[in-house]
């Protein structure tokens, strides 16, 4: 029998053994071929024959090797048959026909057994796939021995398109084979996997190059990615995209004003493969970067995400604010300081013209009536005085957190009632009625003296903004978490434009200065701070030509023993602070 004889008996059987070897390769059972190779022998191939068979076999083994992917097919949706895994053997004539063995036809693409099996390959192929399809085989059938792979959709019996990946050998010029042989393996899980990856490759590429900050990104030895921003902050001059990392600290070293320094600080952030935030680095010429560092990491190492800033401006401007705020806070000691030692000195003298002023009143020989005028109005602008003084001493104590107070549990109904009896007197030489409303409620802790001094300073307002015949109300109220006293008068009023200012030190409402009323507008501000030491709150409403209605909120406290409480690092040296409270001794609004 002639070989061209033995390869026609051969070839309408050769796509079955083929498929079976495959099959038994793909579970590597290497014995199992040799007797398939045996029984062929004894089913009438020749040695001959049975040679090339085994060569084929030898290269859809390597090919099987290379192209099987790990794990199982999953199953398709909508309760359609899973695909088998594994491999679809076609062998294809010079006149463009094939053969198939016709269970790896059911196995891989659902065809029945019993089914006519397609003439030509270009049957089973999408037609968009064909072309390319077409000039591989073209391209191939150009050079025997040769071998091509392409991807192609293959429909499945059920209507769907399956992405087999095609390898194609060129056997026309071999012996008993005389033929293209086909191997295909379903890839359309892996391939769609891998268009979902190069998507969200594609877009993390995008972000990453749009970022405002410089990214780099490396595997652990290269740089994979770099951004636009990343040049612009170290200007390398060449692409940074494949160089090593160690290449990388070179350049990010070479910008910096300490290049020594800084490729050692960033060796030690690489080499700790820990995150840092925030890392600064001075470039040359006085810039400044920030360097996050963040390994990526899943099941081991997978490089490094670097992300750079240039906060040069933020730098400057922090410098700047920085400097400001210091310039600040010393004209605010130096304030301080000034006022406390004015005041201190204008003490002194203010104390001895009121010592001696009482002891003109009190001389032996009488006073006549112009002299007694004149005293009585040294003796007033002297203790007006010597109130202002007071004032900005215990203004200056607090905005410098140098008052110390004395802490105990109050009985704010008692202190409200008694504070309301002082005034009552006031309040009846004036022509204007004091009413009290005091309820009952929890203690509070605090100091009672300071808490007096600012009854005294809102009641002392009320009455002096008030016209004979109005009147003062007080109330005082309790809940579980505070107290809630309130201040209310029938006076001229405040301006609404003038309420959000009215609590600032030496700010006095407009229609006081008009009506001639005096004032030094240290009054309120006082109270609002000796408020807050108290954790509570102050606030004031009006309307003029109505009145004005004065509120503080104290918050009720567990009970406590008596307590300095120094709102500084320094307690009240004397200096004469304390001598008005209790004696509605303040400036007023």
């Amino acid at each position: 029998m002639s070989s061209d004889q033995a390869g026609h008996r051969a070839r309408p059987a050769l796509a079955g053994l083929l498929d079976e070897a495959t099959r038994l390769l793909g579970g590597d059972d290497p014995a199992r071929v040799a007797d398939l190779l045996h029984e062929a022998v004894l089913g009438g191939l020749d040695p001959d024959d049975t040679t090339v068979l085994r060569s084929v076999i030898g290269l859809v083994r390597a090919l099987n090797d290379s192209s099987v992917e790990d794990g199982a097919v999953p199953l398709p949706r909508s309760g359609l048959q899973p695909v088998a895994d594994r491999a679809l053997v076609v062998t294809v004539n010079q006149d463009g026909t094939i053969a198939i063995a016709p269970d790896a036809l059911h196995d891989v693409l659902g065809y029945p057994v019993s089914a006519v099996p397609p003439r030509s390959i270009g049957d089973l192929v999408h037609p968009h796939d064909r072309p390319a399809l077409q000039r591989a085989f073209a391209s191939l059938a150009a050079a025997p021995g040769s071998q091509v792979q392409v991807d192609a959709r293959v429909r499945h019996a059920d209507g769907r398109w399956l992405v087999l990946a095609i390898s194609m050998v060129n056997l026309l010029e071999t012996t008993g084979i005389n033929a293209v042989v086909a191997h295909g393996h379903n890839v359309t899980e892996k391939r769609a996997a891998d268009r979902a990856l190069a998507v969200e490759r594609a877009r993390l590429r995008e972000l990453v190059l749009h970022l405002a900050g410089g990214v780099v990104v490396d595997d652990g030895y290269r740089v994979l990615l770099d951004n636009t921003a990343f040049d612009r902050i170290f200007r390398p001059g060449r692409a940074v995209t494949g160089a090593t990392v160690a290449e990388l600290l070179d350049l990010i070293a070479s910008e910096c004003a300490d290049p020594v320094l800084a490729w050692e600080t960033l060796d030690r952030m690489v080499r700790s493969g820990t995150v840092h935030r925030a890392v600064r680095l001075a470039l040359a010429g006085g810039r400044v970067a920030t360097c996050d560092l963040v390994p990526l990491r899943a099941s081991s190492s997978m490089g490094t995400l670097w992300y750079f800033r240039d906060i040069t401006r933020e730098s400057v401007a922090r410098s700047e604010l920085e400097e400001t705020n210091r310039a600040l806070e010393e004209a605010a000691n130096l304030k301080s300081r000034f006022v406390a030692t004015v005041s201190h000195e204008l003490r002194t003298p203010l104390t001895a013209v009121l010592a001696f002023a009482e002891m003109l009143e009190d001389c032996p020989d009488p006073l006549s009536a112009q002299q007694a005028a004149h005293l009585a109005v040294i003796s007033r602008n002297a203790n007006r005085l010597l109130r202002l003084v007071d004032d900005l001493l215990l203004l200056s104590r607090l905005e410098t957190n140098q008052l110390s107070m004395s802490f105990t549990d109050i009985d704010v109904a008692d202190l409200v009632a008694k504070a309301t009896e002082n005034h009552v007197p006031i309040g009846a030489r004036a022509g204007i009625s004091v009413t009290a409303s005091v309820g009952t409620g929890p203690r509070i802790h605090g100091d009672p003296a300071r808490l007096t001094q600012v009854l005294d300073n809102v009641l002392t307002n009320a009455l002096k903004f008030t016209t004979t015949g109005g009147a003062v109300r007080v109330s005082a109220k309790a809940d579980q978490a505070s107290w809630t006293i309130a201040i209310s008068d029938t006076g001229i009023g405040v301006p609404a434009a003038d309420l959000p200012g009215l609590f600032e030190a030496f700010t006095r409402a407009s229609n006081a200065g008009a009506a001639g009323i005096p004032g030094s507008g240290l009054g309120l501000s006082i109270c609002k701070q000796i408020v807050a030491v108290h954790q509570g709150a102050m606030t004031i409403e009006s309307t003029e030509g109505v009145g004005t209605t004065v509120r503080v909120t104290l918050p009720a406290g567990p009970g406590a023993d008596d307590a300095e409480v120094d709102t500084g690092r320094q307690a009240d040296g004397g200096n004469g602070i304390g001598e008005g409270i209790g004696t509605g001794g303040m400036g007023r609004r």
